[in-house]
């Protein structure tokens, strides 16, 4: 038997060769033959050139994304959390008494709920965002208690989107932080320049532009090593300078401490708290790209093993040496030296770094929604007529555009502009 297919009316036919003709030619069943007539229908969707081509999934896109090891995994995690040099303004704004609390309960509790995403993905890998994550586990603690499975299947779409959106909050406010630190940076280093602050922003946004372009988390393994270590090279610098003018002892007047707390204070402190801490929106994304997910305890125990005496020397010696004084920026507190301009200069390229890292996942969650693989770059075409390396392009310094807007508008803000910000983004949303 043969297959034809009439395409006016989507129906494939069944054939047989005619018994009465020497040259097999082939005659449609009807109904009289003792074989079975299968009528098989289907729908079929055609572009305009008449060539059916199928758009990769979002899973199938997640499926295919390249990995990466966890050494790079626990690098990324280590840099975008390392936000030591606000750590003493965060206890000048509590107290140091209430700064214990609140980063005694941080450390604790992430570390906890980091350990527990971890085991999570291990039970249920598909759960690779933090929106899905936490809304299966709200549908599974919903169906325990006996709801139906309707109530569950409503609830679990209620939390995703509510969960991405604080999500998605949290990381565009993050960038923010990160082009703000960068253009004050840009204005102490070279206070001749006479800019507006919103001219240096939109400087720096220009060159953060090619960093964002990474298509994934993958890709940053080539250079996520260089900020890394010019974070180390600030903490170098910030022990030294406290070392060398012992501000405590030489200046005159000195620091002072136990500057009066308000509500207002207290709760910025806590949300910079939550914010040092913050990263964990991330960490279903992590594990996802990661080539060996059961490492992950590995990559918790390093981070945290590592960042949190850093944390607490920072802390003591930071607020010891400022006192009230201590800024958001504390290179505001320096004195005006090599050593000084060297800090700013480090922590540039962790900011420029932490922009692309804060904005990944939104990033890529918008393109892979929209069918664009960032694994590809230039061998096919997207839905939007272009390749995908166009459209990350377009799309990704337009929303890097957005953020800049934004930084350029808080930084016309009075008051220490980066612990406040730092506060909304950690209180916000836990810091990610």
């Amino acid at each position: 038997f043969s297959v034809s297919f009439e395409n006016s009316n989507n129906v494939c036919r069944l054939t047989r060769p005619s018994a009465m003709s020497d040259d097999l030619s082939m005659t449609p069943l009807d109904a009289s033959d003792t074989v079975p007539l299968v009528r098989l229908e289907f729908d079929v969707e055609e572009d305009s050139s008449g060539a059916r081509e199928s758009e990769p999934t979002r899973a199938e896109i997640t499926a295919n994304l390249p990995r990466a090891t966890s050494r790079t995994i626990a690098l990324n995690t280590w840099l975008y959390m390392a936000t030591p040099m606000s750590m003493p303004a965060t206890v000048k704004d509590s107290g140091a008494r209430l700064a214990a609390v609140f980063f005694t309960y941080g450390a604790v509790s992430t570390y906890w709920t980091g350990r527990v995403i971890g085991d999570a993905f291990a039970v249920d890998p598909d759960s690779s965002t933090y929106a899905r994550m936490t809304s299966r586990a709200t549908a599974r603690v919903l169906n325990r208690h006996g709801y139906s499975d309707s109530t569950c299947e409503r609830w679990r779409k209620k939390v995703e989107l509510w969960t991405l959106l604080v999500q998605f909050s949290t990381y565009y406010l993050d960038a923010c932080v990160q082009i703000v630190y960068v253009t004050q940076y840009f204005g102490q280093m070279f206070p001749k320049v006479k800019l507006c602050a919103w001219t240096w922003a939109l400087l720096v946004g220009c060159l953060v532009m090619p960093v964002v372009q990474m298509p994934t988390l993958h890709d940053s393994g080539r250079v996520v090593g260089l900020p890394v270590v010019c974070v180390c090279v600030a903490l170098v610098v910030l022990f030294s300078e406290i070392a060398l003018t012992k501000p405590w002892e030489e200046c005159s007047p000195g620091p002072t401490y136990g500057k009066a707390k308000t509500r207002s204070t207290m709760f910025s402190s806590l949300g910079n708290f939550a914010y040092a801490f913050g990263g964990h929106g991330l960490f279903p994304e992590e594990l996802r790209e990661m080539k060996d997910p059961s490492e992950w305890p590995q990559v918790m125990n390093t981070v945290y093993g590592t960042m949190v005496p850093i944390y607490i020397a920072v802390m003591y010696w930071g607020y010891k040496a400022y006192g009230d004084f201590a800024k958001g920026n504390i290179n505001l507190n320096f004195r005006r030296n090599f050593g000084n301009v060297l800090s700013m200069l480090m922590q540039t390229v962790q900011c420029y770094y932490g922009v692309f890292f804060t904005n990944i996942a939104l990033m890529m969650h918008v393109e892979t929604a929209l069918g664009v693989d960032p694994t590809t770059s230039w061998g096919v075409r997207t839905r939007f007529g272009v390749p995908p390396a166009i459209f990350r392009l377009i799309f990704r310094t337009s929303f890097l555009a957005t953020q800049v807007l934004l930084a350029a508008i808080f930084l016309a803000a009075s008051g220490d502009v980066i612990i406040n910000l730092q506060g909304l983004a950690g209180g916000g949303g836990g810091g990610g």
